[in-house]
């Protein structure tokens, strides 16, 4: 019998990967009943749909659409205010407003190991990016609460994964594909453009290489790669102002919005999203710089519950093991990619970096520099999707060392239960005591 009939199929990967993030997601469900951290504001978002009355958010209305349909079909009360950080839910069935955020966390870690794949990445490393995906605490926390940053992310990634697909395969059906998850994507999150502009980045990169033969057909890509997502998320809007009235109290701009035509209505609004953002310059406590991210140096307190000597914490605070390694493995790729870009833009053979090196750092790149220059309040959470692009880089840099990827893989995935375990408490909001709280906390700035 060769190596191949003795390899594993390829659907068990991410099976396991499915498997494992459907019982850390099982576990606890409903804890907490309570509001939690920003469902404040997404919780009360969602409502607004059954009631039929109009907010204002900072981002695209997508996915607290996909909550507020989540609410109609769960029939919840609108009258519920969501109005304070542990205010106790009327019943369990509020928890399951975060059902669909609990979906996008099984989910992501299969999107990381479809993209490691397209990439190039052993069945190995991509499992062991997958892995510990599943074993981070900070993706858990995210996924486990109404909240909707984490739609984007998942949208992008599964975005880049359809694409690289494609371009491997060259079906068209896979670039439509990725088109539509792209224009979910950015009506979730404007952030989301970094996903969009790294797929048309490679098509112009295609269409320079093959500029002596391709024609105007040659354009459909990346037309469809722009008038695609576009639709969708003007689509995302139309949806919105279907749904929703200016409240009685609503302010003159708003009712005044509202009495406009759809295109001047979708540009007036779009306008004060961005406005709204960018004066966003208000310190908080657990703000912090692009430059901290990395190496996690400042994390969120999300809620908090004491009852006599115990008490329960959600922290978004991420598996050290997870965060510092792929801090290090995308910190060493940029250190030694710097001496290779004379050769690079020379074209001086062989090529000193390989095509998959050269995305995941512009990748990562493009997802945390446009943070250098933002003047508003940031948090941790915003480096969520650099870190999936670090997570590749450990993979890659995994498939590097031969015949050590095994153990030093397996190493890292017993390493990070292990943290995973001992952080768990701070990710599912368990009772412990002060002392046991204190213990998981190891530096100065994480307090």
């Amino acid at each position: 019998m060769n190596a191949a009939a003795k390899s594993p199929p390829a659907w068990l990967a991410p099976l396991l990967l499915l498997l494992a993030g459907l019982a850390l997601h099982a576990a606890w469900f409903t804890r907490p009943l309570s509001v939690v951290f920003d469902e404040v504001y997404f919780g009360r978002y969602a409502m607004a749909y059954l009631k039929g009355r109009d907010y204002f958010d900072l981002h695209p209305p997508l996915a607290k659409l996909l909550l507020g349909a989540t609410a109609w079909l769960l029939g919840l009360d609108p009258g519920f205010s969501w109005a304070t950080n542990g205010l106790a839910f009327p019943d369990a069935s509020y928890a399951l407003l975060r059902v669909p955020v609990h979906a996008v966390g099984i989910l992501l870690p299969v999107a990381f190991w479809g993209v490691a794949r397209e990439l190039g990445l052993s069945r190995w490393a991509a499992f062991v990016v997958g892995a510990l995906a599943v074993l981070d605490n900070a993706w858990l926390v995210m996924t486990r609460i109404a909240l909707t940053d984490v739609f984007f992310i998942l949208f992008g990634f599964a975005a880049l994964w359809a694409y690289l697909r494609h371009r491997r395969g060259g079906r068209a059906r896979g670039l439509w594909v990725a088109a539509v998850l792209a224009g979910a994507a950015i009506s979730v999150k404007w952030t989301a453009l970094s996903f969009l502009g790294l797929m048309l980045g490679l098509e112009a990169l295609r269409l320079w290489r093959e500029r002596r033969s391709v024609g105007v057909r040659g354009l459909w890509r990346p037309a469809a790669l722009l008038a695609l997502p576009a639709a969708i998320y003007v689509a995302s809007f139309a949806l919105h102002f279907a749904f929703v009235t200016p409240p009685p109290d609503a302010d003159a701009t708003m009712v005044n919005a509202a009495k406009l035509p759809f295109g001047e209505r979708f540009v007036d609004l779009n306008r004060r999203m961005w406005q709204a953002s960018s004066g966003m310059t208000v310190k908080h406590a657990y703000s912090s710089r692009w430059y901290d991210w990395p190496f996690m140096m400042r994390p969120i307190d999300f809620w908090a519950q004491y009852r006599d000597d115990l008490l329960s914490r959600i922290y978004l605070l991420g598996n050290p093991v997870v965060w510092w390694a792929t801090g290090y493995c995308m910190l060493f790729l940029l250190v030694n990619f710097v001496p290779k870009l004379p050769d690079l833009l020379t074209r001086r053979p062989p090529a000193p970096a390989g095509p998959s090196e050269i995305f995941l750092i512009c990748a990562y790149l493009a997802n945390l520099l446009p943070f250098t220059v933002i003047g508003r309040v940031m948090f941790l959470y915003h480096y969520l999707p650099a870190l999936g692009f670090a997570l590749l880089s450990l993979g890659l840099l995994l498939d590097r060392c031969g015949r050590h990827a095994k153990w030093l893989g397996v190493t890292l995935l017993v390493l990070a239960g292990a943290a995973f375990v001992y952080f768990a408490p701070l990710s599912y909001g368990l009772e412990i005591t002060r002392a046991q709280f204190d213990a998981r906390f190891w530096m100065n700035s994480w307090k």
